[in-house]
C-alpha cells in the first residue's frame, strides 16, 4: 500500500472526487483583475516583443542576448512583484503572469528566465520568508539582476532529499561551510544571486536540516558550469553549479534552518498556475496556426479545408484550447487549493504536448522545418517545430507527470467525515463509480493510480462546467465546442471507469512490465526480434 503522505483538502475539486463527493458547480471565485498601470505595463512588454526578432536571435545562437536581458531589466521585467520600496514595481501576480504568457509567445526561455527568476528565484524566498534587513539589503539588487533556485543535484533529479550538498556551521567564523553540486538549474550561467537548498549539520545550538542558504556568484567556492544543451528551450542559460567549502555568511539563512523544503514549497505553489497559463499560451499558438494552415489557398483550392482527417484535427485542437482554458481558468483562482494547482499543470502541460503534436501533423513537413531553413530557402517560417520540442520538457520539470500522479495516488491522512451519496446521470454518477472502484480495492497501487487517471479527467469536467457556466454559455452557446468537449471527457472517463471495473487487465500491465525486467541481459525475447534476425540485423 501507498504510505499517506498528504492531507485531505476539503477545497480541492479533485480531492472531493476522489473521496466520491461530487464538486459544487456554483462554488464561488475569486481573482485578481490587472490594474490600469499593470495592464499598460503588460502591453508595453508586448510590443518590445513584437519589436524584437527574439526566437530568431535565440534560436540562432542558442543563447539569451545579454541586450534582450538588458531591455527586459529596463523595462522592469526583472521587479515586477518587488514592491516599490526596494525600487520594485509592486504589480500582482497575475500582472507576473500576464508577462510569462506573452514572453512565452516569444520564445519559452525567455519566459522561463523571468520566471526563475520571480516565481522560484531569491525575490519570492526573501519576501516571504526573508528577515527585513535580507530584503532592504537584497531586493534592491534583485530590481536588475537575475537570480536562481538551486534544488537539482546530479544523483537526485527532481526531490528534496537526501541532498548530497552539505553545510556545516563554523562557529568560529560565523558561517556556513557549503560542499556540493547543483545541476539543471535555470539561470545558473547568468545569476548573480542563487536560492540553494543545503543538508546542514545538526549542531549545539542548531538543529541543521535542509535549509534555504541565499548564495552569490562572487562568494568564494562558488563555480558555474557550461550551459546545457537540451532538445529544445534552446539558449536557456540552465547548467551546474558547484560549491567547493563555499564560504556563506550566517545572516544568509532564508526561513531558518531546518526550513529549506516549506521556504520551496510555499514559495512556487503560491505561483503554480504559472506553468497552465504558459501551456495554455501554447495551445492557442497551435490552434491559430492550425487556422492559418487552413484557411491557405493552396488547403482550400484542394478542399482539405473540409477533409475529415483535417477537420478531426482541428476539432481537437478545439477541445485541447477550451480544456486547457477552463482548467487554467480554475488555477487562477487565489484560493484554488495546492493539490488543484498540481492536478492543472499536470493536464494543461499534457494538453499543450498533445496540441503541438496535433498541429504538427496537420501541417506537416513546413511544420517539422525549422525557421531558419525555411528563411534560407525564402519561404514562410513556422514556428510549430519550435513549439513542439519546446513543450515537450513540460511533462517532466516542476515535477513530472509520473511524480504528481503519484503525489494524487496516495491515500490522504484524513478523509472527510460525510458519506458521499450514490447517484444517478452525469458526472455525479461517475464519481460515485470511481468512489466503489477504489473502495472495492484500497490498498492496490495499482487500482488507485488508474483511479487517479480517472480523476484528472472528472476534474476536468468539472472545471469546464463551472468555466461555462461564469461564461453564461450553459443557456445558449456560442459554439459547439463545449458538447464536443463534454462528449471527449465523458469517453475518456467511460473508459478509465471500464478498466477499473476489470482489473485484470491492470493485472496484465503488471505482470508484462516485471516480465520486461526479468529479461536477460542477452536480449529480448524471439518474439520481438526475429524479423531481425531473419534479414540478419540481430539486436
Amino acid at each position: 500500500m501507498t504510505a499517506p503522505s498528504r492531507d485531505y483538502d476539503l477545497n480541492s475539486v479533485i480531492d472531493q472526487i476522489l473521496s466520491g463527493h461530487v464538486p459544487d458547480p456554483d462554488q464561488p471565485h475569486t481573482r485578481t483583475e490587472l490594474s490600469p498601470e499593470e495592464a499598460h505595463f503588460v502591453a508595453s512588454i508586448t510590443d518590445w516583443c513584437s519589436r524584437q526578432d527574439v526566437a530568431e536571435r535565440i534560436e540562432s545562437t542558442a543563447q539569451v542576448p545579454d541586450d534582450l536581458l538588458e531591455d527586459l531589466a529596463q523595462l522592469g521585467a526583472f521587479r515586477i512583484t518587488i514592491p516599490t520600496r526596494y525600487g520594485g514595481l509592486g504589480f500582482s501576480d497575475t500582472c507576473l503572469l500576464a508577462v510569462l504568457s506573452v514572453l512565452t509567445s516569444a520564445h519559452a526561455s525567455l519566459c522561463e528566465v523571468i520566471a526563475a527568476h520571480q516565481v522560484i528565484g531569491a525575490v519570492r524566498p526573501l519576501l516571504e520568508f526573508g528577515t527585513e534587513a535580507q530584503r532592504d539589503r537584497y531586493l534592491p539588487q534583485l530590481t536588475e539582476q537575475v537570480s536562481a533556485f538551486a534544488l537539482n543535484e546530479p544523483e537526485l533529479g527532481y526531490g528534496s532529499g537526501p541532498l548530497q550538498t552539505t553545510a556545516s556551521f563554523d562557529v568560529e567564523a560565523g558561517t556556513y561551510r557549503v560542499t556540493g553540486t547543483k545541476t539543471w538549474i535555470t539561470n545558473a550561467t547568468i545569476a548573480s544571486h542563487m536560492i540553494v537548498l543545503a543538508d546542514v549539520a545538526a549542531g549545539e545550538d542548531s538543529p541543521g536540516g535542509i535549509t534555504a542558504l541565499l548564495i552569490t556568484a562572487d562568494d568564494p567556492g562558488v563555480t558555474r558550469g557550461l550551459q546545457s544543451r537540451f532538445a529544445g528551450m534552446h539558449g536557456l542559460p540552465n547548467g551546474r553549479l558547484a560549491f567547493d567549502d563555499a564560504c556563506i555568511p550566517a545572516d544568509r539563512v532564508i526561513g531558518g534552518e531546518g526550513n529549506g523544503v516549506e521556504v520551496a514549497l510555499t514559495c512556487l505553489s503560491q505561483c503554480r498556475a504559472a506553468l497552465p497559463v504558459a501551456g495554455l499560451t501554447t495551445i492557442l499558438a497551435c490552434l491559430q496556426q492550425a487556422v492559418a494552415w487552413a484557411g491557405e489557398d493552396r488547403q482550400t483550392r484542394r478542399g482539405l479545408h473540409t477533409h475529415p482527417q483535417t477537420q478531426h484535427h482541428l476539432s481537437t485542437l478545439m477541445v485541447e484550447a477550451l480544456i486547457a482554458n477552463a482548467v487554467t481558468w480554475h488555477a487562477l483562482d487565489e484560493h484554488c487549493a495546492p493539490t488543484d494547482s498540481e492536478a492543472a499543470k499536470l493536464i494543461v502541460s499534457e494538453a499543450a504536448n498533445r496540441a503541438t503534436d496535433t498541429v504538427m501533423q496537420l501541417v506537416g513537413g513546413r511544420g517539422y522545418e525549422t525557421a531558419a531553413s525555411a528563411r534560407a530557402r525564402e519561404a514562410t517560417p513556422w514556428p510549430i517545430e519550435r513549439l513542439w520540442r519546446d513543450t515537450r520538457v513540460t511533462r517532466i520539470f516542476d515535477s513530472s507527470t509520473e511524480m504528481l500522479k503519484d503525489l494524487l495516488a496516495q491515500p490522504p491522512s484524513t478523509t472527510p467525515t460525510t458519506v458521499p451519496p450514490t447517484a444517478t446521470g452525469g458526472i455525479a454518477e461517475q464519481v460515485s463509480r470511481l468512489h466503489h472502484a477504489i473502495g472495492s480495492e484500497p490498498d492496490d497501487p495499482w487500482v488507485r493510480a488508474s483511479a487517479v487517471d480517472c480523476a484528472l479527467e472528472l476534474f476536468t469536467l468539472a472545471c469546464l462546467h463551472q468555466y461555462r457556466r461564469n461564461l453564461g454559455e450553459d443557456d445558449r452557446s456560442a459554439t459547439t465546442a463545449w458538447e464536443t468537449a463534454v462528449d471527449t471527457l465523458d469517453q475518456r472517463i467511460d473508459a478509465h471507469l471500464q478498466k477499473l471495473s476489470n482489473p485484470s487487465s491492470l493485472q496484465r500491465q503488471q505482470t508484462l512490465a516485471t516480465e520486461l525486467l526479468n529479461i536477460p541481459q542477452a536480449g529480448l525475447p524471439v518474439e520481438f526480434t526475429r524479423p531481425l534476425n531473419d534479414l540478419g540485423a540481430r539486436r
